[in-house]
């Protein structure tokens, strides 16, 4: 299963990406927002991806997660996906919400990739994985993010009521959501 927009290929993770990921999740601009993803040796990275791989041959599924590739020249640019984290029903439609997170190696950010793939997922995560509404978080301050997010049609809907520790300094998260019946009015 994969995801092509003008410029990029969303597809499913292999074995071969453990070296990639491993290298995403040791940049400092990841592990700055996100230390939980900070690993020690590819052996971690071949799990994840084993547990993402397993998923995908669930008939229930409910992780998505994709590396991301230059159509032009094949390169791995980063990886993006969602979790269904919660059954809900809403204006009488039962669905799923979807947590999405993202990342992106930082010689490839400030380029709309990371906005062109996240369009992209959320088109197919409302029209093919029922879900009703989506959510991403990043910390306050990340403005980057933030407009990603914002490019997307998500709007702010909540900032964290009180600071997390992360990397031994507290800080703030804000949430950023779209609902199905809102989707394609940006």
């Amino acid at each position: 299963m994969g995801l092509k927009t003008e410029r990029l290929i969303l597809r499913e993770f292999t074995l071969d990406d453990s070296h990639n990921l491993f290298k995403l999740f040791s940049e400092d601009s990841v592990a700055i927002y996100e230390a939980h993803l900070r690993i020690n040796d590819v052996s971690d990275v071949e799990n994840y991806i084993t547990f993402h791989l397993e998923n995908a041959k669930n008939l229930n599924r409910t992780h998505y997660y994709f590396a991301i590739q230059s159509q032009r020249c094949c390169e791995f640019l980063g990886m993006i996906g969602f979790a269904c984290v919660e059954e809900v029903s809403i204006n009488n439609s039962t669905g799923w919400v979807a947590e999405f997170e993202y990342y992106l190696l930082e010689r490839y950010r400030n380029k709309g990739y990371m906005t062109e793939a996240l369009k992209s997922l959320i088109e197919f995560a409302f029209e093919s994985k029922n879900i009703l509404k989506v959510f991403a978080q990043c910390h306050k301050g990340n403005t980057k993010s933030e407009n990603v997010m914002i490019k997307c049609g998500m709007y702010k809907s909540a900032t964290q009521p009180e600071p997390k520790l992360y990397n031994g300094v507290l800080k703030e998260n804000v949430r950023y959501e779209l609902m199905i019946e809102n989707h394609g009015r940006v």
